[in-house]
């Protein structure tokens, strides 16, 4: 098995994350979640689709999505970020969460190399997730 930080060269890949941050990015996760959000319109959805890598929708397009949902972006206001530092917050965090958890699946080689692969603040952010814990940053 082999994972890549998502969108390598982005913005994301360079992002680096806070004890604060992950503390107030649970938060926010949390409040978005509770809040019962409509969904994107299958208009937009179909959109997205044309910024899609390997399935996965780009950081820009995932700000955009927050942007143009008025209670979304409400909700990340209040948490302290912009639809931007939440954006980049999010798949930063992301990112470091893939890595640990292809640490406990991966062989201690692969898992070598992958981490050599990463960005100096992606593997900053996978240290300071491996410091905080899994409590830090699961939705549980």
């Amino acid at each position: 098995m082999t994972i890549a930080p998502a969108f390598a060269g982005t913005p994301d890949d360079h992002y680096l994350l806070t004890a604060g941050m992950v503390q107030k990015l649970k938060a926010a996760n949390k409040s978005l979640a509770q809040a019962d959000l409509p969904e994107d319109t299958p208009a937009q959805e179909k959109e997205d689709d044309k910024y899609r890598v390997k399935g996965e929708l780009p950081v820009e397009r995932f700000i955009l999505s927050i942007e143009r949902r008025p209670q979304a972006r409400a909700l990340v206001l209040k948490h302290g970020f912009t639809p931007k530092d939440y954006g980049l917050a999010t798949y930063a965090m992301l990112d470091a969460v893939m890595h640990l958890t292809y640490e406990k699946m991966g062989s201690k080689d692969d898992v070598a190399k992958q981490y050599a692969k990463l960005t100096k603040e992606q593997q900053a952010n996978v240290a300071l997730l491996r410091k905080l814990g899994p409590a830090a940053y699961s939705s549980n």
